[in-house]
């Protein structure tokens, strides 16, 4: 898989909260924008991309190398520092793990010799409260039965009265299909999350179930919501507001788009 089919089939907002990068460093990386990222970061970038979605990315790496010839990136490079960074921190952990260990040793050792005394010294007087709260319970027993039974004849009414007004109020939330005749960007915000999600990509689209505002780049598209084919006019750029089975077009400024 090469690195153009990698962003199209993952969206920039997935690969970093799957792997940390931050979202203008992905989109530098997918733009090839090389001016942008440090040869170092570069490297490490790559490195966590083809691990994490063990994928080959090598075209991306021969382009860096073309845009900067005088610094040029081997994967043997990037393997060679991966493998000593791997040993480095697997060296550190398991020496801080050795002393963990003989931390948490020495404290059990030591609570285990503190609790036997302690527990010799309450025994007696655990037996007493506790003869004590057998007789306060068995005379509050029988009047929570009361109450309980009262309690489960009131809540009952409650609950049922609730999910009546809860069913009424529920509102139908609808599937939004969008499907590229061409490769497009599209940007959706979740209005009813605010969590947003991004695209570039041929492939047809589901979001998850929600009200959305969607902004469109070029490109030849069609959306099927609420059982309507929507075919909008994206020689420009298209802002469309799908909110309870209805859609409007938005112009700029808008609440949604700061």
């Amino acid at each position: 898989m090469n690195a153009d089919k990698f962003f199209e089939t993952h969206s920039i907002e997935e690969i970093s909260k799957k792997t940390k990068i931050s979202p203008i460093s992905l989109r530098f990386i997918r733009n090839r924008e090389f001016e942008k990222l440090p040869r170092v970061k570069f490297i490490g970038f790559i490195n966590i991309l083809q691990k994490t979605y063990k994928v080959d990315l090598k075209d991306l790496i021969e382009e860096y190398n073309q845009f900067n010839p005088h610094k040029n990136i081997s994967v043997k490079e990037i393997e060679t520092k991966s493998s000593k960074n791997s040993t480095f921190f697997l060296s550190i952990a398991a020496f801080v793990l050795l002393l963990l260990g003989g931390y948490l040793f020495y404290s059990y050792m030591k609570n285990n010799n503190s609790n036997q005394t302690t527990s010799q010294i309450h025994i007696t007087s655990e037996v007493n409260v506790t003869q004590k709260n057998e007789n306060n319970t068995s005379n509050n027993l029988a009047r929570n039965i009361n109450i309980i039974k009262s309690n489960e004849n009131n809540l009952t009414k409650q609950n049922f009265k609730t999910h009546i007004k809860t069913k009424s109020k529920k509102a139908t939330i609808y599937n939004i299909k969008i499907i590229p005749n061409q490769k497009v960007w599209f940007r959706a915000i979740n209005i009813d999350t605010n969590k947003s999600i991004e695209y570039l990509t041929s492939l047809p689209k589901t979001l998850p179930k929600g009200n959305y505002y969607i902004k469109f780049g070029h490109g030849n598209l069609t959306i099927i919501y609420n059982d309507q084919n929507i075919t909008p006019d994206t020689k420009k750029i298209v802002r469309i507001l799908f909110k309870d089975g209805n859609y409007t077009y938005m112009k700029k400024p808008n609440r949604y788009e700061k």
